[in-house]
């Protein structure tokens, strides 16, 4: 469906949001590319250096010329570019009533080394992509020592004491001033991460929380604001986070930014024994999306529309019922992912897959197995993901034994897996008929527990 967004002759032109500088390039590279992986900083990159250049190259382009510097298709184009835009580094315009359309990709600077590591979210993922002692080795490269005011006296002139005004016949002319009209441009500051759809229950936080300790004067906006952030990286409940936030309120009588991160992280860390949260691109992007903009009809079509909207995180809580997903399985699929590079729709339906056929035990050879299966087979959708899970079911199981054969006649036995519960009414190998109905058994009862 990406077509839908983009194709080859829309056009587009490159702004930046001020001046970026040398200095932009060492904060991209080690602290944000991490992050955002290589193919995003490429991305920027690129952008970047087409701004530098647009005095002495066309103004405009197309996304064919973009393809053919980057050696990507469109799909991987949209999906690092929703990687700048979701880390607040690009914004992208869309100008009405254009055909083809033309795109203006606004490039935002990095946020300083001062606020990244304040940041709250963006440190926290660095911290746990990079281990401790590689994210103090970078903290300490952007950190400035600074003098010790008692040990120096500051005997710098100041303006008047070196300078001297001028008789207003030798200045310029405010009206010649006026009358030029161009812009000087400035560096504009990034805004840092933006929140959008926060789905965060203030309500649900309050009823936890005694009136006589958290008053509504101390819920600032931006009390609100990084309580949302912090719940959002830290997956805290309302109500837990409503604890912390009395807990944080009852030892110190305020609240603040830098207090309820001190607060929460401390909390996270007991909780989970030192580990710090990771970072994973939350969705299946939008371009590898088939029900984006198109509704399911089928059972088939609604569940490929759930892996297509949910993350792993999801699925493995609801095969725990809504309990918390263990340490051990969500590092083995964040390791997985990365390596493999599977999306996140693709690593759903794995997921489902294993856990439904290997009567939910999450076995990291198998994972590593199909994954690596996958991957070798360029598998970047939901439905091409539900096809290769198809054809594994239908693949009879080898027989036992040494002669080869289960039975006198030499016939494969059927595999007896249970099957994910969205396999319906699929083309199946030559089987007995006992077999077909046994699997069929298999496919109405999942089915049934699926439209629940």
């Amino acid at each position: 469906m990406h077509w839908k967004e983009l194709l080859p002759v829309d056009t587009l032109q490159v702004e930046a949001s001020g001046l970026l500088h040398e200095y932009d390039r060492r904060v991209l590279t080690l602290l944000y590319q991490p992050l955002i992986g290589a193919g995003a900083y490429s991305l920027y990159m690129t952008l970047w250096s087409a701004h530098e250049q647009k005095d002495t190259l066309v103004t405009t382009m197309t996304h064919h010329n973009l393809l053919l510097m980057m050696r990507w298709d469109l799909k991987r184009i949209l999906e690092e570019r929703r990687k700048l835009e979701g880390i607040g580094l690009l914004k992208t315009y869309l100008k009405s009533g254009e055909d083809p359309r033309h795109f203006t990709y606004e490039l935002q600077p990095p946020l300083t080394p001062d606020r990244f590591f304040n940041d709250g979210v963006l440190n926290i993922y660095l911290f746990n992509r990079l281990g401790r002692n590689r994210y103090n080795d970078l903290k300490q490269h952007f950190t400035v020592d600074k003098l010790n005011p008692s040990e120096y006296s500051n005997i710098t002139a100041s303006f008047n004491e070196v300078y001297d005004s001028l008789h207003p016949s030798e200045m310029t002319s405010l009206h010649e001033e006026e009358e030029n009209h161009d812009a000087i441009e400035k560096r504009s500051d990034n805004k840092g991460l933006i929140f959008t759809s926060s789905q965060f229950d203030f309500e649900v936080m309050k009823q936890h929380i005694s009136d006589m300790i958290v008053s509504d004067r101390m819920l600032t906006d931006n009390v609100k604001k990084t309580i949302e952030r912090l719940a959002f990286v830290y997956k805290i409940e309302p109500y837990e986070m409503g604890r912390i936030v009395e807990q944080a309120a009852i030892h110190h009588e305020e609240l603040s930014d830098d207090l309820l991160r001190k607060e929460v992280s401390s909390w996270f860390a007991l909780e989970n024994r030192g580990k710090m949260p990771g970072l994973q691109y939350r969705h299946q992007p939008t371009s590898l999306q088939e029900f984006h903009t198109k509704e399911p009809v089928t059972e088939e079509e609604k569940a490929a529309q759930r892996y297509e909207q949910m993350t792993p995180y999801d699925i493995l809580q609801r095969a725990a019922e809504g309990g918390k997903p263990s340490e051990a399985d969500m590092k083995l699929v964040e390791r997985i992912m990365d390596e493999q590079k599977l999306t996140p729709g693709v690593m759903n339906v794995l997921l489902d897959f294993i856990l439904e056929t290997q009567d939910k035990k999450l076995s990291k050879n198998y994972v590593e197995k199909f994954a690596s299966h996958w991957a070798r087979a360029r598998v970047k959708t939901v439905r091409d993901a539900m096809n290769l899970a198809i054809k594994e079911l239908q693949q009879p199981a080898k027989p036992k034994g040494k002669s080869g054969n289960s039975n006198s006649r030499g016939k494969s036995t059927a595999r007896k897996d249970k099957v994910p519960e969205w396999i319906s009414e699929q083309k199946e190998p030559d089987m007995s008929k006992e077999e077909r109905s046994e699997k069929q058994d298999q496919l109405k009862k999942m089915l049934s527990k699926y439209k629940k």
